[in-house]
C-alpha cells in the first residue's frame, strides 16, 4: 500500500520537532491510534475547535489514541503557537512544521486539517476545515479504535 493522504492509504511518513524539545516520528506510533490535527494561531476554526479536541485528548489518552497536533509554523510563529498552547491549556504534543514540508507532503489546502489514522498506519478520514463538533471528532475515534486490534 502506497502513502498518500486520503481515506484508505498510509499516513506519508513525517518526522517533527515538539513544541518544549524532543520530537515526534509517525511510523514510531504504529499500534496506536492517532489524531493528527494540522493548525496555525491565525485560524479562527482551529481556535474554536481546539478546546473540543482537547476534551477528546483528555477522555481517550487512556485507551492508547495519541493526538499530535502539527503548527503550521512556517506560515505562524513558534511565539504564537507557544501562546495557543497555554491560551487553550493543551496538553497533547505539538509538532512544529518549520519549513512546510509535512503541510506540503500532506497536501494541506485548508485548516484546520484533521487526520484519522489507525493503529495500523491507514488513514480512515481526512476533515478539512472546521471547527470539527464533539460528535464529529468522538466518532471518528471511535471509529479508529475499533480498527485497533
Amino acid at each position: 500500500m502506497s502513502a498518500s493522504p486520503r481515506a484508505g492509504f498510509l499516513a506519508p511518513e513525517f518526522s517533527l520537532g515538539l513544541l518544549g524539545g524532543g520530537d515526534v516520528t509517525l511510523s514510531k506510533l504504529r499500534g496506536k491510534p492517532v489524531v493528527i490535527n494540522v493548525w496555525a494561531s491565525w485560524c479562527l476554526p482551529c481556535r474554536a475547535e481546539m478546546p473540543t479536541l482537547e476534551k477528546a485528548y483528555r477522555i481517550y489518552k487512556e485507551m492508547g489514541v495519541v493526538v499530535i497536533g502539527v503548527n503550521t509554523t512556517f506560515q505562524d510563529s513558534k511565539t504564537d503557537a507557544v501562546a495557543f498552547v497555554q491560551e487553550f491549556g493543551l496538553t497533547f504534543p505539538i509538532a512544529l512544521d518549520l519549513d512546510g514540508a509535512m503541510s506540503k507532503n500532506y497536501l494541506i489546502t485548508g485548516l484546520p486539517t484533521t487526520f484519522f489514522v489507525d493503529s495500523q498506519g491507514v488513514i480512515r478520514s481526512v476533515i478539512v476545515g472546521g471547527p470539527m463538533s464533539e460528535a464529529v471528532i468522538q466518532t471518528n475515534i471511535e471509529s479508529i479504535l475499533r480498527d485497533t486490534p
